[in-house]
């Protein structure tokens, strides 16, 4: 059996440990093994990655397809070089990245004329924010379905990846893998020894964008002053919002550390240190962060616009879910009244909690993910 997989970045913690086990047990049986990298990262993580092939500690079989961001990618180039690699790596299965790249439909036409089975990586949830009826979003949808219909299954990434694949009208059979995971084990080996912060602290992790609702944490920092609730927010990421976050934070000396972009290697001591996690999402996959926040043992606090909400995130168990984070400035919001009194609640919390925590964490692990990835390439081969 070969195997090839469309992948978006290459330096990737969370899919290179699944690629390489992959890789490690298909050196086993004979079956072979490519992965087709679309980029080098993110371009917000270009700027603290120091690039570098000869440092890839990973040994699985991939080509790099574009020395660029994901954002600079040629996607013309990408599609052109996805078909070239078919035809001559000959694969009996290809796995794909979701559905955004151009390519994507010709290497499904190809593999319907040349009877390669397809696999779709399928991480996207409904979300009532994205789908306005207008008319170009009736037209991208339609074309959505085209592409899922082509396909032959699907790797979903949790309750809400697999409810969008039936809103599409595809049957919980053609759904072989419903996990996610990431590298749990090299995330544990980093420094993780507990620092004891003056003051305790909400930890945001990710990209600065618009669809994070960044904003929202503005307010909450205002109010935290009026009740003055002796908690600060830490923010760590680069984007488009820094500048404007940045600039309110400094003028109204919010209780806020924004300190950029860390190493992945850095990040598992921040979050062995907070009080919480907070994912305020307007729209969200799944959340991976909210995977290395629970292994840490610390409770994360989402949106119900999250995938991991409801899956990974149970409320009140493991976490809190929130159907909004509009703060407005008011100390009587409701939606503050049950944050506040989680926070209470869980500054008090046992290593039993905490212990709890891993546990639900545990069940993501990338091993198990990796057996349900071999298990679907040769179900659908």
């Amino acid at each position: 059996m070969r195997v090839l997989i469309l992948h978006n970045q290459l330096w990737t913690q969370y899919k290179s440990v699944v690629f390489q086990g992959i890789y490690d047990e298909f050196k086993k049986t004979g079956d072979e093994l490519l992965v087709l990298q679309t980029s080098i990262c993110e371009k917000s993580r270009l700027n603290i990655l120091d690039f570098n092939a000869a440092n890839f500690k990973y040994t699985y079989p991939y080509i790099l397809l574009n020395n660029t961001s994901l954002e600079d990618s040629n996607p013309i180039r990408t599609a052109f070089l996805w078909i070239y690699y078919a035809i001559k790596f000959r694969p009996n299965v290809i796995n794909l990245t979701g559905y955004s790249e151009l390519g994507t439909i010709f290497i499904l036409i190809y593999s319907k004329l040349f009877n390669v089975k397809t696999l779709m990586t399928n991480e996207s949830i409904h979300s009532e924010r994205l789908h306005n009826p207008t008319i170009s979003k009736k037209i991208i949808r339609s074309f959505k379905k085209l592409l899922i219909q082509l396909t032959d299954g699907f790797l979903s990434y949790g309750i809400k990846s697999n409810d969008y694949l039936f809103r599409f009208r595809r049957s919980k059979r053609s759904i072989l893998s419903f996990l996610n995971s990431f590298d749990r084990s090299k995330f544990l080996s980093e420094n993780t020894e507990f620092v004891n912060e003056k003051t305790p602290y909400i930890l945001f992790v990710g990209r600065l964008s618009e669809e994070k609702n960044l904003f929202c944490l503005i307010e909450l920092a205002r109010i935290f002053v009026l009740d003055r609730l002796n908690y600060r927010i830490k923010i760590i990421g680069e984007g488009d919002e820094y500048d404007s976050l940045n600039s309110l934070i400094n003028k109204e000396s919010l209780p806020i550390d924004l300190e950029g972009a860390k190493n992945w290697d850095q990040l598992s001591i921040i979050y062995k240190s907070a009080s919480a996690f907070i994912l305020p999402s307007l729209n969200e996959t799944w959340g991976m962060v909210a995977n290395e926040a629970l292994e840490m043992g610390v409770p994360v606090i989402c949106s119900s616009a999250c995938g991991c909400a409801d899956d990974l995130v149970i409320n009140d168990i493991n976490g809190l879910v929130l159907k909004n984070f509009n703060f407005i400035d008011n100390l009587n919001s409701e939606t503050y009244k049950r944050l506040k009194a989680y926070l209470l609640m869980n500054s008090a919390s046992t290593k039993t909690s905490k212990s709890l925590n891993k546990n639900i964490a545990s069940i993501y692990d990338e091993t198990k993910l990796i057996d349900e990835f071999i298990f679907a390439f040769r179900k659908i081969a």
